[in-house]
């Protein structure tokens, strides 16, 4: 009898209406019953306009979710769309922020909830508050569905008192009292709706729940934008029937205007009517920020940026229980930390941070392809939609006050800091933003593009020779460049008048020993005399007029301080467009072995396959070599062995063999074996940001080898580097532009 196939899965329980009321529940929470207080204090009759701007941020943002939620919808929601936009750190950052920014507006809830329950009888308030998160722990810990089913229930009990309320006391509006429109002046309506933005933060919880909603290309988009849309609505017109029945002075008066209205309007069973709208309000926060910031630990541990404890479902229920028994606990014990203003401003500094990378990752992955994202929902107001959802948020963010945004700046070196001691090099997605920008998120294949028009610049007639024999082994077309390199005094057009007139002495011998080269496979040949006030500038910009497949240039070693400012072969290293071979040493007259040191990166495998070529046109055998550190798990060890192995088996035309060496230092372990061979190859997979004194891993390398090296660097279009070289060549641009316009002769 064939085996059975085991899987596990979590159950898809949440349909539209329950996703709908997470959203809406958390969103429709204590801050509505609190906040229009403090708002007309702030801002007067143009309160009004700040719920607007809030809630038109939240909809584009809601859009943007709805895109990335169709093409994603995992949980995490936040956390996952922003990791597997920007890489791992981003997600470490974002991840432990948004987990901590719901936890304390679950815990803003939970003392709001007690506060009002003293309206009915006085009990300790905290002892409320935390009995209350503990009965919520648990009704989340038992699953999903019961846990919706309560929050469809609260959400549409606490929607049609509202709605009671607006028609109510709208029939008892003054015009008069929205004038002036805006009493302390238009900035204070921007800085009410930084202070009120805690409202709309729902959005993120609704989203954390994405992996539990039935139908998600439907329900998900369905779900954000009408639960953005309908908050927006009743914030607005909760504001204008409070604005228009109290004026401007008398909001300002209470905390609780909502329920001050109530009893002008009905007595005491009015005020006791709206607070118990205020109990079913600060429940459904509470209660949706435990559900869906459970899920923020339970994904990050599924990429491995938390301890795998947090992933165990359980048996019965099918929930992350221990994410969800952290989270909970975590949210009752914040209740003796921080008063309730301090906890609001808290939980909306970092989610204001969220809005602003959701809105770029969608049109960071409208520009990129990020496999297996096929968003079934296209936003149709692209990309203005995304471009109001970034700049309002970050026009908030300042507004907010110092302490959230100490707490914003200390969570993302926190978050940085947990990726580099515990995630690093071994989190998911194993790319990064760069990556996704340049296209290269997909595994590299072990047949990169075929090399064709090889440009070799030349400049050292002792190694002319080498570089011109290594271009005839890996090309089909061969492009000799010699830079006669010019004073800034003097003009370029001038230096080559006088080359052609003979009338400067240039040096000859490149070209003749080219023209005299014996290519041994009848490569095409073409020799280009550059003229250029920088020697790396024109090899970046005659390789890419040439359209060159790879540089290969000889060694040129920079002194060790002057790393950091760059020499001829650091700039070209550090800026070019195309792919690059740098030979440190001659080539021997025969090529017997080569060693290639090997990591699996881009680097390293295009640098094999150029290492294939070679052997293939010499006769040279291969040996692959990958250094590991001897502390390594030894499933890791095994894992790299077995991938090892399957790539000399693929190489069956060539003598090819690998190891596996067990060393501290790679520098120690590449230098030892190379001792033995013809030639070692190393890809340059250093870290972009990262500039050492002493140079990259494989500089140094090179610089203390006794045998020939090779350096191989694959393309990087969008890497810092390539910015830099980019703003350097536009400055040359503009200085050339002003220079002649002032001297147009």
């Amino acid at each position: 009898m064939a085996p059975i196939e085991t899987t596990e899965r979590l159950g898809r329980s949440l349909g539209f209406f329950s996703t709908f009321a997470i959203a809406t529940g958390t969103m429709i929470g204590a801050g509505i019953f609190i906040l229009p207080g403090i708002a007309v204090a702030n801002a007067g009759s143009g309160a009004i306009i700040s719920f607007l701007l809030g809630g038109l941020i939240s909809i584009a943002t809601a859009i943007s979710m709805s895109e990335l939620a169709t093409g994603m919808p995992v949980a995490g929601g936040s956390y996952y769309y922003i990791s597997r936009t920007m890489g791992a750190a981003f997600g470490a950052v974002i991840g432990l922020g948004s987990w901590l920014a719901l936890v304390f507006k679950g815990t803003f809830a939970l003392i709001g909830l007690a506060e009002y329950s003293q309206i009915f009888y006085p009990l300790p308030l905290y002892l409320v508050a935390a009995v209350t998160g503990v009965l919520l722990l648990v009704i989340n810990y038992r699953g999903a569905k019961s846990s919706g089913s309560l929050q469809n229930f609260i959400v549409v009990i606490l929607l049609v008192i509202l709605v009671l309320f607006i028609g109510k006391v709208s029939f008892l509006v003054k015009p008069d009292n929205f004038v002036p429109v805006a009493p302390h002046g238009i900035m204070s309506i921007f800085t009410t709706t930084g202070i009120i933005f805690i409202s709309y933060l729902g959005l993120a919880e609704a989203a954390a729940v994405s992996e539990e909603v039935k139908n998600p290309s439907k329900n998900l988009p369905r779900a954000f934008i009408a639960s953005a849309v309908v908050v927006t609505l009743f914030y607005v017109g909760i504001m204008a029937v409070t604005v228009g029945f109290s004026g401007p002075e008398g909001a300002v008066t209470t905390v609780t205007p909502l329920a001050d209205i109530a009893g002008l309007i009905a007595g005491n069973t009015g005020k006791f009517f709206i607070a118990f709208a205020a109990l079913l309000a600060t429940l459904s926060t509470a209660n949706g920020a435990i559900l869906s910031s459970s899920r923020f630990p339970f994904a990050m541990s599924r990429d491995a940026l938390m301890p795998e404890w947090f992933v165990m479902i359980h048996k019965k229920y099918e929930t992350p229980h221990n994410a969800i028994l952290v989270t909970g606990t975590v949210m009752v014990s914040l209740l003796f930390f921080f008063n309730i203003e301090q906890l609001a401003r808290l939980g909306g500094a970092f989610n204001i941070l969220i809005f602003i990378l959701l809105n770029m990752a969608v049109i960071i992955l409208r520009k990129r392809t990020l496999p297996g994202y096929e968003p079934t929902f296209r936003d149709p107001f692209y990309p203005f939609t995304q471009i109001f959802g970034v700049v309002g948020s970050i026009l908030l963010l300042p507004l907010l006050g110092g302490l959230p945004l100490l707490f914003t700046v200390l969570m993302i070196f926190a978050g940085a800091g947990w990726y580099m001691f515990y995630g690093k090099d071994k989190a998911m997605p194993a790319y990064n933003l760069f990556d996704l920008l340049e296209n290269n998120v997909e595994r590299v294949s072990v047949e990169p593009v075929s090399v064709g028009r090889v440009l070799v610049p030349v400049s050292n007639p002792g190694h002319e020779r080498d570089l011109l024999k290594l271009a005839d082994f890996l090309g089909s077309e061969i492009i000799c460049l010699h830079i006669i390199e010019v004073p800034r005094q003097t003009t370029l057009m001038v230096v080559q008048e006088a080359y052609h007139e003979k009338k400067i002495e240039m040096d000859c011998r490149f070209q003749e020993d080219f023209e005299q080269y014996p290519a041994k496979f009848g490569n095409k040949r073409e020799f280009i005399v550059a003229f250029d006030h920088k020697i790396s500038n024109s090899i970046i910009e005659q390789a890419e007029i040439e359209n060159a497949d790879i540089i290969i240039m000889g060694w040129h070693e920079s002194k060790r301080f002057k790393y950091s400012l760059g020499d001829v072969t650091n700039d070209v290293l550090l800026s070019s467009k195309s792919q690059i071979a740098l030979l440190k040493g001659h080539l021997p007259d025969s090529l017997k072995k080569i060693l290639v040191a090997y990591n699996g990166r881009e680097n390293s495998v295009h640098g094999l396959y150029l290492a294939k070529k070679l052997a293939a046109n010499t006769g040279a055998s291969i040996r692959i070599i990958s250094i590991i550190s001897p502390d390594e798990d030894p499933d890791k060890k095994a894992k790299i062995t077995e991938e090892l192995d399957g790539l000399v088996k693929k190489i069956t035309s060539i003598p090819v063999s690998f190891k596996l060496l067990e060393r501290y230092s790679i520098e120690d372990a590449i230098l030892e074996v190379s001792n033995g061979y013809d030639l070692t190859i190393i890809g340059d997979s250093s870290e972009r940001f990262k500039i050492s004194l002493l140079g990259t891993l494989s500089q140094r390398i090179a610089r203390h080898s006794r045998k020939p090296v090779m350096i191989v660097k694959k393309s990087k279009p969008i890497s810092k580097e390539s910015l830099n070289y980019l703003l350097k060549k536009s400055g040359r641009k503009i200085y050339a532009r002003i220079r002649k316009e002032k001297d147009p002769d």
